[in-house]
Protein backbone atom coordinates (compact mmCIF):
# COMPACT_ATOMS: atom_id res chain seq x y z
CA UNK A 1 0.00 0.00 0.00
CA UNK A 2 1.21 3.58 -0.69
CA UNK A 3 2.18 5.59 1.94
CA UNK A 4 -0.91 8.56 0.51
CA UNK A 5 -3.55 5.77 1.13
CA UNK A 6 -2.09 4.67 4.60
CA UNK A 7 -2.38 8.26 5.44
CA UNK A 8 -6.43 8.55 4.22
CA UNK A 9 -7.06 5.30 5.62
CA UNK A 10 -6.42 6.83 9.04
CA UNK A 11 -7.97 10.06 8.30
CA UNK A 12 -11.28 8.30 7.78
CA UNK A 13 -10.81 5.82 10.65
CA UNK A 14 -9.97 8.83 13.09
CA UNK A 15 -12.83 10.55 11.71
CA UNK A 16 -15.23 7.48 12.49
CA UNK A 17 -13.88 7.02 15.69
CA UNK A 18 -14.61 10.94 16.45
CA UNK A 19 -17.93 10.88 14.98
CA UNK A 20 -18.85 7.10 17.37
CA UNK A 21 -17.99 8.93 20.61
CA UNK A 22 -20.53 11.23 19.74
CA UNK A 23 -18.82 14.40 21.15
CA UNK A 24 -18.64 16.48 17.65
CA UNK A 25 -21.58 16.13 15.22
CA UNK A 26 -20.81 15.06 11.41
CA UNK A 27 -20.94 18.47 9.57
CA UNK A 28 -19.75 20.71 12.37
CA UNK A 29 -17.68 23.43 12.11
CA UNK A 30 -14.26 22.34 13.44
CA UNK A 31 -10.99 24.48 13.26
CA UNK A 32 -8.69 21.81 11.60
CA UNK A 33 -4.88 21.59 12.80
CA UNK A 34 -2.32 19.77 10.76
CA UNK A 35 1.15 19.24 12.03
CA UNK A 36 4.39 19.04 10.14
CA UNK A 37 7.94 18.51 11.32
CA UNK A 38 10.86 19.44 9.31
CA UNK A 39 13.81 17.59 7.89
CA UNK A 40 17.70 18.47 7.69
CA UNK A 41 17.37 20.30 4.67
CA UNK A 42 13.39 22.03 5.51
CA UNK A 43 12.64 25.20 3.64
CA UNK A 44 10.64 26.95 6.71
CA UNK A 45 10.16 29.96 4.57
CA UNK A 46 9.19 28.30 1.07
CA UNK A 47 6.29 26.27 2.81
CA UNK A 48 5.23 28.90 5.42
CA UNK A 49 4.74 31.08 1.80
CA UNK A 50 3.36 28.02 -0.14
CA UNK A 51 0.71 27.36 2.95
CA UNK A 52 -0.24 31.21 2.69
CA UNK A 53 -0.96 31.35 -0.95
CA UNK A 54 -3.45 28.86 -0.53
CA UNK A 55 -5.22 30.31 2.14
CA UNK A 56 -3.99 28.35 4.76
CA UNK A 57 -3.10 29.97 8.59
CA UNK A 58 0.28 28.70 10.10
CA UNK A 59 2.95 29.42 12.63
CA UNK A 60 6.07 28.12 13.91
CA UNK A 61 5.88 26.08 16.65
CA UNK A 62 8.23 24.91 19.27
CA UNK A 63 11.51 22.95 18.55
CA UNK A 64 12.21 19.87 17.82
CA UNK A 65 15.12 17.94 17.04
CA UNK A 66 15.50 16.64 14.20
CA UNK A 67 18.98 14.59 12.97
CA UNK A 68 20.83 16.03 16.46
CA UNK A 69 19.97 19.69 15.80
CA UNK A 70 16.76 21.60 16.86
CA UNK A 71 14.00 22.58 14.20
CA UNK A 72 10.78 24.20 14.43
CA UNK A 73 7.64 22.43 13.51
CA UNK A 74 4.44 24.14 11.90
CA UNK A 75 1.14 24.11 12.95
CA UNK A 76 -1.73 24.64 10.02
CA UNK A 77 -4.52 25.38 10.44
CA UNK A 78 -8.04 26.29 8.73
CA UNK A 79 -11.52 26.14 9.36
CA UNK A 80 -13.26 23.66 7.90
CA UNK A 81 -16.53 20.97 8.43
CA UNK A 82 -16.34 17.22 10.43
CA UNK A 83 -16.06 15.04 7.94
CA UNK A 84 -13.83 12.76 6.56
CA UNK A 85 -13.58 14.17 3.18
CA UNK A 86 -13.32 17.75 4.29
CA UNK A 87 -10.70 16.71 6.80
CA UNK A 88 -8.54 14.40 4.08
CA UNK A 89 -8.65 17.32 1.39
CA UNK A 90 -6.88 19.98 3.52
CA UNK A 91 -4.73 16.93 5.10
CA UNK A 92 -3.64 15.67 1.25
CA UNK A 93 -3.17 19.44 0.27
CA UNK A 94 -0.89 20.45 3.06
CA UNK A 95 1.01 17.39 3.04
CA UNK A 96 1.89 18.07 -0.68
CA UNK A 97 3.15 21.49 -0.17
CA UNK A 98 4.55 19.98 3.22
CA UNK A 99 6.98 17.24 1.58
CA UNK A 100 8.33 18.84 -1.46
CA UNK A 101 9.51 21.48 1.40
CA UNK A 102 11.12 19.13 3.51
CA UNK A 103 8.29 18.38 5.81
CA UNK A 104 6.16 15.64 7.29
CA UNK A 105 2.77 15.18 8.35
CA UNK A 106 2.87 14.86 12.31
CA UNK A 107 -1.24 14.22 12.96
CA UNK A 108 -4.09 16.33 13.09
CA UNK A 109 -6.68 17.29 15.75
CA UNK A 110 -9.30 19.84 16.05
CA UNK A 111 -11.05 22.17 18.12
CA UNK A 112 -15.02 22.32 17.88
CA UNK A 113 -16.41 25.79 18.04
CA UNK A 114 -17.68 25.72 21.75
CA UNK A 115 -14.10 24.54 22.80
Amino acid sequence: MSEEFDQKAATFYSVAQFLEEGKVGEGADIALELFFIPDAKADQAAFLKALKTFGYNAAVEAETAVSGQAREAILVTVDTKMTAEDIWQHEERTTKLAQSRGFAPDGWGFLAPDE
